[in-house]
C-alpha cells in the first residue's frame, strides 16, 4: 500500500502510476521491479501456457525488489507533502505490476542483448503464445515509462531507478533447474562464500566509466547515509549495462537518472529468501529520509 497520493492510474495492466503533489512532476522514481506480492505472481502464471519450474513462486520471492515499492512511496510522500512549497513538488512513482520471473521490464528482451546478466525473458517460457504476451507487456511497459522520462526528464527534471537487492551476489543461471539451484546456493556454507553488498550502492557509471548521475547528488548521499550509520557504494555491484531500461534513460538523460539499490534485509522485519517477507515501516522510513532529502535539495 502507497503513501497518500493525489491519483493512481493504471497504465495499460502493467504497472500503477502514483502521482503525489499537485504541481508539474520534477521527480520521477520508476521501480522497474515492483511486482512484489504473490498475487502479482499468480496473475500472470495463471494466464501462461509454458510447463513452469517446480516451486518457481521461491525464485520469485528471492529476486523480486522487496521494499522497493515502500521506498519509492516514502520519498514521494516527504518530498510533496513535508515542505512549505509542497505544491510545487509533484512527484511521480510508476511500480511495475509484471514479476521479473516472467519478463524482465528493465532488460532487454532481444536475444543475446543481456549477456552476463538474467535474461530478458527466461528459457523456461516456452510457449510461443506465451512469449508473444510476455513481450506485448514488456512492449507496454516500456512505451508507458519513455512517456514518463519524456514528461519529467523532458522538461528538467530527474529521474531514481530505485530498486532492492539480496545481501550476497548469488550467482546461479536462470533456467527451468533455478530453484534446485538457488536452495543449494543459499546452504548456509555455500551462502557464507559469497561476497556481502553494500546496504545502499549507487550505480552510476556505464562500462566505458561515464559517470551519468546527476552532478554532487551521490558524494551528498553517501555523507547523508553516513550520518545515520549506513554505508554506500558506488558501482560496488555492477555498472550501468547496456542492455537494461535504467542505462537507456541514463544516457539519454545524462546528468538527470540515478539507479539505486537498497539491501532487502534492512527493510525487512525479517526478509526471507524464499516466501514472502514483512515490510519493516521503520526501517523503510530510515532508508528513505536521505534520499528524499538530498533530492529536496535538486527539485
Amino acid at each position: 500500500m502507497s503513501e497518500k497520493t493525489a491519483s493512481v492510474e493504471e497504465m495499460e495492466g502493467v504497472a500503477e502510476v502514483h502521482r503525489f503533489g499537485v504541481g508539474p512532476p520534477r521527480l520521477l522514481i520508476e521501480v522497474p521491479h515492483g511486482a512484489t506480492e504473490r498475487a502479482h505472481f499468480d496473475a500472470i502464471a495463471s494466464l501462461l501456457e509454458s510447463p513452469l519450474p517446480s516451486r518457481l513462486e521461491q525464485f520469485f520471492f528471492v529476486n523480486t525488489d522487496f521494499a522497493a515499492p515502500e521506498i519509492a512511496f516514502r520519498v514521494a510522500s516527504l518530498l510533496s507533502s513535508s515542505r512549505k512549497r509542497a505544491h510545487e513538488r509533484g512527484v511521480v512513482v510508476v511500480r511495475a505490476l509484471v514479476p521479473r520471473t516472467f519478463v524482465d521490464l528493465n532488460r532487454s528482451i532481444d536475444p543475446g542483448a543481456a549477456a552476463g546478466m538474467t535474461p530478458g525473458l527466461p528459457p523456461y517460457i516456452t510457449a510461443p503464445a506465451d512469449r508473444e504476451l510476455l513481450s506485448g507487456l514488456h512492449r507496454r511497459y516500456s512505451e508507458g515509462v519513455t512517456a514518463l522520462y519524456s514528461e519529467v526528464c523532458g522538461a528538467g527534471g530527474l529521474a531514481v531507478t530505485l530498486h532492492t537487492y539480496s545481501p550476497r551476489s548469488v550467482e546461479v543461471g536462470v533456467d527451468a533447474d533455478i530453484v534446485t539451484s538457488l536452495r543449494a546456493a543459499y546452504r548456509p556454507a555455500t551462502y557464507s562464500q559469497w561476497a556481502v553488498r553494500p546496504p545502499v550502492d549507487f550505480i552510476t557509471k556505464d562500462s566505458e566509466g561515464r559517470d551519468l548521475s546527476p552532478p554532487g547528488l551521490v558524494a551528498a548521499l553517501h555523507e547523508a547515509y553516513a550520518r545515520i550509520g549506513v554505508e554506500s557504494g558506488e558501482n560496488a555491484t555492477y555498472h550501468l549495462h547496456p542492455a537494461t531500461a535504467g542505462y537507456a534513460f541514463a544516457a539519454r538523460f545524462p546528468g538527470q537518472v540515478l539507479c539505486a539499490e537498497f539491501r532487502r534485509d534492512l527493510a525487512g522485519a525479517p526478509w526471507r529468501p524464499f516466501s514472502p517477507g514483512v515490510v519493516g515501516a521503520r526501517k523503510v522510513a530510515e532508508l528513505a529520509a536521505p534520499l528524499a532529502a538530498e533530492l529536496a535539495e535538486r527539485i
